[in-house]
């Protein structure tokens, strides 16, 4: 165990979000994809556990609770989750990939979360396609958009209020050629979009192998698209907001890198991770107390190791290095496993 008394006489962050992978089950493949959700045991928990699970995070009153992890919306109980988070006054937003959305799922939506956010990672079929793994994806998700967009339509003009809808597209090598046109033919053709949200792949899950170098961006190209900002607002239409995040100020090197102090990353099961991006582990929340295990998380991000290992990281090169480095020190047996698959998998695309 590390030294208790590490964060004596300073102020220890609180938790301001609850990140929680709510399953590993997943329609799609992602080449990068951070949870490798898909390849593993979903280990969504039943309904009691679940809502086990909500009551922790509603007694630590964060600002925000995210759905994340694959695709929220194949576990049953999404719907009754969301709704008691919101009821608790947590902004609540669900990331989904548009596989499975209808329009009953849309309307539950509007009254049980805050915002909605569809992930497409390219303007094209093709590009998007092959990024998500699975030929169909884009359509589905671009129809997703649609039930989405005529429900929250209908709901404003009948005053009734609704999700913010948002679109997330992470930027890889060969993607980033249709950030102009992903911003121009989407704000057109949905202008009750919210927000369009641009970011390149961080070094983290699968997209820290090796193999999967060639699809991160460069220094100069991380610089580039965070220039390109002011051009793609200007291809907006309808006044949808584009927002174009630099992924370097997550890096450890980043002074604004200490903003994911707050964040708490729930696993399906209810284990909490050490940090958002590593496979370390610290407990699960239903089994100990949350304020134990946040300590416990907090004590992990400083260890001398794991200090000095993300110390050194000064681009992405290292960033992934530094990644590879802790997964295969701290992960679980059945992590170590999955790790050691990567490399054939990705030898396969």
């Amino acid at each position: 165990m590390m030294n208790s008394k590490v964060f004596e006489g300073t102020s220890s962050p609180e938790i301001g979000r609850f990140v929680w992978d709510v399953t590993y089950a997943c329609p799609l493949r992602c080449l990068h994809c951070y949870s490798e959700s898909g390849r593993r045991a979903s280990r969504a928990l039943g309904h009691d556990d679940a809502m086990r699970v909500v009551e922790v995070m509603i007694n630590k009153k964060p600002q925000r609770v995210s759905f994340s992890g694959s695709e929220p919306l194949i576990v049953p109980w999404w719907g009754e989750a969301a709704r008691r988070l919101k009821g608790a006054g947590i902004h609540v937003t669900l990331h989904a990939s548009g596989w499975l959305m209808t329009e009953e799922i849309a309307n539950e939506l509007a009254e049980s979360v805050s915002a909605v956010v569809v992930s497409i990672d390219g303007a094209t079929e093709a590009t998007h396609d092959t990024v998500r793994g699975r030929e169909g994806s884009f359509r589905k998700a671009m129809n997703a958009l649609d039930i989405l967009a005529r429900v929250k339509k209908g709901r404003s003009e009948r005053g009734q209020s609704c999700y913010h809808l948002g679109v997330d597209f992470t930027v890889t090598r060969r993607a980033r050629g249709e950030t102009g046109e992903f911003v121009r033919e989407l704000s057109g053709k949905f202008p009750v979009l919210d927000h369009l949200r641009l970011g390149a792949a961080i070094p983290c899950g699968l997209a820290e192998e090796e193999e999967f170098a060639g699809e991160l961006l460069t220094e100069t190209e991380l610089s580039e698209l965070a220039d390109s900002a002011a051009h793609l607002t200007a291809l907006s239409q309808n006044g949808v907001q584009v927002n174009v995040t630099d992924v370097r100020l997550f890096r450890p090197d980043s002074p604004l890198s200490v903003e994911g102090d707050t964040h708490a990353h729930l696993e399906p099961d209810g284990q909490l991770r050490a940090f958002a991006t590593y496979e370390a582990k610290v407990g699960s929340v239903l089994d100990e107390p949350i304020d134990v295990l946040w300590a416990r998380a907090l004590e992990w991000r400083n260890d001398p190791f794991v200090r000095e290992q993300r110390s050194s990281i000064r681009d992405t090169a290292d960033w992934a290095r530094v990644g590879r480095t802790l997964d295969r020190r701290y992960g679980s047996k059945d992590d170590l496993i999955r790790i050691s698959r990567r490399s054939s998998r990705a030898s396969c695309q």
